[in-house]
């Protein structure tokens, strides 16, 4: 691979995806920072002599987190290996994500090639890789740097497997272990997610390159050894799930079943973002540009050899993939054994990225003629279409001398507990809220904290700290009686205390999960170690002795393959021509040029900025501030007609007004127009547009968009409906954010939402009436016959011709047999008339009283401006309208 041109000439389109890595300081990602606190905390820990430190103790104000032992450590152990071979904190983050971004296209270009797919369609789907949308969108806008290295391990674990199943031998079935173990490793969800990807791949393996039935059991065996090679992070991060608060993953903003995609927006083009907004879309998409350029690649099934099986499971695959993205794989997420942990079925665009990119690849094969001029013009659209995911804006956090203390802060400003959402790898048996503690102060001054809490002593104590270690502390203490004491630390698993050598027993403290213990009276040497449990430490030594053989056999079969001068299988496929290779080669450096000369500092191409003060789109204005705190600019509908079942969408656009210690949440309430104003139906977001309020973007010159989908109630009385909006503190919900103006609790918008009422087939009328050339009654849904004392419930069908411009009442009147009037309303509709929309149908209920007289009545209708008493009149001039159709009251 290394050999060849297509390889190398991806180097330029690879620099365009890293070029941003060479500015100062990480952009203000959802998650990025707080990876590289990560990475800050694995190498202060490897300081400390711990290479696999299941307990991270500097998290949640020092109070320990066991981070390491539930979530992959293979990103953190890599950026702290650069730390160790001298680089600071972010400039090894950044030299991490730019070799993981040229391991992954590598990866891609070489299986390719081990379809037999030319050196163009290789280079193309290599840089495709790097450039699907999902994938720079982890880079520099989600942040999530363990995923975006298990994507770019994932293509490597294909081709090892293929390459046993395809070549056999022990070298190769360890490359195919020692892959699948650096998947496990390296972020578990995609790890999940990637085991089926490889189950299934190794099956269309198998049905091309037929191997004998041997070799297939020694590949499962492969997925053994991977998984024995990993067995000291998995088995634990499996086993122990009870011990945290990981539930939490499944309710709220995690839970799965709010996160599925439409095709809309899984085929959706890559938007240009605009700088003014503090939350950008979420670009999760496949790439409508990379959809459309692996379509020909399609072609190749009608195409004999390699290249028809590959197209097809590359197209089975996508289609597989997208299903799963849709909510027509509800019962499957809700049914599959750890799948809901997924969270976010749209992390299939991931490993969708894989099969896309390899039909692109296709494409270019299937180009038989101007092959260059093809390879070129793919290639500018692969990478074009991505541009705008390339310059991310907001305020860059520069993290090359952050210490542990910017850590902590860092933790309490995003809202987070233990660089994770919700705190779920809290011990089970914290179930108060954390306050901070009092070793915030030495981490500050750059101390090691003392983690016996000194107050517990009783009085006459003396306490003498004899060694400090991050997970190994040493006490003297004096003390006049027996005590019960209390650590710095959450209680956990591995966590021990000793008494002059010997271990006492160690519980939690209810609800604030703090390790206690009793200490005897007397003067006596007190340890406070995390020792791990046994069967950890059983399963590191078994997981290292596999490491250790399989390392040591390999190096051997290494010598023994240079000495018997065995020659490397070259990869199938057409090179490139010279005249290929030099389009292909002067279009990346021609782009690399022309983005840092030209696009960078010159043009707003792919970073326009409005006005914060009036967001496109936003078509009411608002301008109502929350407490001083928060401005709602403004707001915009879908509709402000809807009936019973359907949804709508609510945006609501936000700025910040001063910078903000507390996490707010915010409700749209659907409340009865009439009193009481009972509430009918709700939208809450932990966070006004998925952004905490303490996040840079809050205390810019941006604004935030806030989209609610408001589920009506399918069996919602119509009627009017008034929404209202309001804030409140995250973890206290009765704490609620006044309104500046009003002192009141929310906002309540001014405009009347109508529950539209849809008309049955039944009630529409042979030839419609027209009142004025205004309003014409369409349908009248109404009984034939009612019992005597029986109230008349009535639904009268309006459409608007033309608009309104006055407030009309609507009356109905009963007349008997002799014309007489026996009864009758008159009241403006529940949704003023000036207010009706041209075109829509607006249903009209009316209630009459009931009649106990027997006999046939009739109705008659009309509409009249109060107080001059102007009527709609009909095409005959007369003011109102009498119904032909007759009503029976009687038994």
């Amino acid at each position: 691979m290394l050999r060849e041109r297509g390889f190398w000439l991806m180097i330029p389109g690879l620099l365009l995806v890293i070029s941003p890595l060479w500015w100062a300081g990480f952009p203000p990602s959802h998650d990025g920072v707080l990876h590289v606190y990560r990475v800050l905390e694995m190498h202060r820990m490897w300081r400390a002599g711990v290479l696999f430190p299941r307990w991270a103790p500097d998290l949640v104000d020092g109070l320990g987190y066991p981070l390491f032992h539930f979530l992959g450590p293979l990103f953190p152990w890599l950026g702290a290996l650069g730390m160790t071979l001298g680089l600071d904190l972010e400039s090894s983050v950044k030299v991490v994500l730019a070799l993981l971004t040229l391991l992954g296209s590598a990866g891609v270009y070489r299986l390719a090639r081990r379809w037999g797919i030319g050196e163009g369609g290789a280079m193309a789907a290599g840089l495709a890789y790097a450039f699907a949308p999902f994938r720079v969108r982890e880079l520099y806008w989600q942040g999530d740097f363990p995923q975006y290295l298990g994507l770019c391990l994932l293509p490597w674990t294909l081709d090892t497997f293929h390459n046993y199943l395809r070549a056999g031998g022990w070298a190769r079935w360890w490359k195919a272990g020692l892959t699948y173990a650096l998947l496990l490793l390296s972020h578990n969800i995609t790890a999940m997610l990637g085991t089926g990807v490889l189950i299934g791949y190794g099956g269309l393996a198998i049905w091309v390159e037929r191997p004998p039935r041997a070799r297939w059991g020694k590949a499962l065996m492969a997925l053994g050894l991977g998984l024995g090679l990993a067995a000291f992070f998995v088995i634990p991060a499996l086993w122990d799930r009870s011990l945290v608060h990981l539930d939490r993953l499944l309710r709220g903003h995690f839970d799965f079943r709010k996160h599925f995609l439409g095709l809309d927006r899984l085929l959706s083009f890559v938007p240009v973002q605009d700088q003014s907004l503090g939350n950008p879309q979420e670009v999760l998409t496949l790439g409508g540009h990379q959809v459309v350029l692996a379509l020909p690649g399609l072609l190749a099934l009608r195409r004999p050899g390699r290249s028809r099986p590959l197209a097809l499971g590359a197209g089975i695959g996508v289609i597989g993939m997208i299903a799963l993205m849709t909510s027509i794989s509800r019962p499957l997420w809700e049914h599959m054994p750890l799948l809901a942990y997924a969270e976010f079925p749209w992390r299939w665009l991931g490993p969708a990225a894989l099969p896309v990119a390899l039909l692109i690849g296709l494409s270019v094969e299937e180009i038989h003629r101007a092959r260059g001029l093809a390879l070129a013009g793919i290639l500018l659209a692969v990478i074009l279409g991505a541009a705008p995911l390339l310059y991310p804006f907001g305020q860059f956090t520069v993290m090359r001398g952050a210490s542990l203390a910017d850590l902590q802060a860092f933790d309490r400003q995003a809202g987070l507990i233990g660089l994770t959402s919700v705190g779920e790898l809290l011990p089970r048996w914290v179930t108060r809220e954390i306050r901070g503690s009092p070793l915030e102060e030495d981490y500050r001054e750059g101390r090691e904290p003392v983690r016996l809490r000194e107050e517990d002593l009783p009085p006459g104590s003396r306490m003498e700290v004899r060694s400090l270690h991050p997970l190994d502390q040493r006490f003297r203490v004096d003390l006049p009686r027996e005590a019960t004491v209390s650590f710095w630390v959450f209680a956990f698993p591995g966590w021990n205390v000793q008494v002059d050598g010997r271990p006492v027993a160690i519980w939690p403290e209810e609800g604030t999960g703090r390790l206690q213990a009793r200490l005897p009276a007397g003067r006596h040497e007190v340890r406070l170690h995390f020792a791990g449990r046994w069967d950890w430490r059983l399963l590191e030594l078994f997981s290292l002795g596999l490491w250790g053989a399989g390392l040591s056999r390999w190096l051997l079969e290494r010598r023994r393959a240079r000495q018997t001068l065995v020659r490397r299988a070259r990869f199938e496929g057409p090179t490139l021509s010279p005249r290929e290779a030099a389009i292909a080669g002067a279009l990346g450096a021609l782009l690399l040029i022309g983005k840092l000369i030209y696009v960078d500092p010159h043009t707003g191409w792919f970073r326009p900025r409005s006005d914060p003060n009036h967001p496109p789109g936003m078509s009411e204005r608002a301008d109502v501030d929350f407490g001083g705190r928060v401005r709602l600019l403004g707001y915009h509908l879908s509709s402000w007609v809807v009936e019973p079942g359907e949804t709508l969408r609510l945006i609501l656009w936000w700025r910040g007004l001063r910078p903000m210690e507390t996490q707010y949440s915010v409700y749209v309430h659907g409340l009865e127009a009439l009193p009481p104003n009972q509430l009918r139906f709700q939208s809450d977001h932990m966070h006004p547009g998925d952004m905490p309020t303490t996040a840079l973007p809050w205390r810019e010159e941006r604004y935030i968009r806030d989209a609610h989908t408001l589920r009506i109630p399918a069996d919602l009385p119509p009627g009017p409906y008034r929404l209202k909006i309001g804030l409140y503190e995250k973890d206290s919900p009765w704490k609620t954010v006044p309104v500046d103006s009003t002192g009141e609790n929310g906002y309540m918008l001014p405009r009347i939402l109508l529950v539209n009422r849809r008309m049955p087939p039944s009630a529409r009328l042979p030839e419609p009436i027209s009142f004025g050339g205004a309003l014409r009654l369409v349908g009248v849904e109404r009984p034939t016959r009612i019992p005597p004392g029986q109230p008349w419930k009535l639904w009268f069908y309006w459409e608007v011709q033309r608009p309104i411009d006055r407030s009309y009442t609507f009356f109905v009147h009963r007349l008997d047999e002799n014309g007489a009037m026996r009864g009758q309303q008159d009241r403006p509709p529940y949704f003023d008339t000036s207010q009706w929309p041209v075109g829509m149908t607006v249903a009209v209920p009316v209630e009459l009283d009931a009649i106990d007289q027997p006999g046939t009545y009739r109705l008659r209708i009309g509409w009249y401006e109060w107080p001059s008493m102007t009527h709609l009149v009909l095409p005959s001039g007369e003011s109102a309208y009498i119904l032909p159709q007759t009503i029976e009251v009687g038994p």
